[in-house]
């Protein structure tokens, strides 16, 4: 049913990841899909900016490695440059899913706050606005 799937994901709190890449490794497992986890970072040129995406690379592709084999999937992990600081991360999940011709977009959201009724989550941006299939997980 799908072939490749986007997963967003920040380690910083991958804690409230599980459901998520459960959902994520199981699809692929189930449809012999691609995953491709995504992690968007801010495109701050500083030297000190330089070095924690070159930490943050490595993080992220032993997370990635730790999937595949978790789930015997095919996986791969990208990290976007945000585009605008000042955008909804959102719009930067939508480009990177749609680089890499992904068909479907499983990601992490929380229980909707006060801020959540006044700006939109990121995942609400996602599902509002993604061409593909969106999985919105709690």
């Amino acid at each position: 049913m799908y072939s490749r799937i986007l997963v967003p994901v920040d380690l910083n709190n991958a804690d409230k990841l599980s459901k998520a890449l459960s959902l994520a490794g199981r699809t692929a497992q189930a449809d012999s899909a691609e995953v491709l986890y995504v992690d968007v970072v801010d495109a701050v040129p500083t030297m000190s900016a330089r070095t924690e995406g070159d930490r943050m690379e490595v993080r992220l592709k032993d997370f990635v490695a730790d999937q595949a084999k978790q789930y015997d999937i095919k996986a791969n992990d990208h990290v976007a440059l945000r585009g605008d600081l000042h955008l909804n991360v959102g719009a930067d999940i939508i480009k990177a899913a749609k680089e890499a011709d992904c068909d479907l977009i499983v990601m992490a959201s929380h229980m909707p706050g006060l801020k959540d009724h006044i700006f939109s989550s990121n995942a609400g941006y996602v599902a509002s606005h993604a061409p593909m299939t969106v999985y919105v997980v709690r």
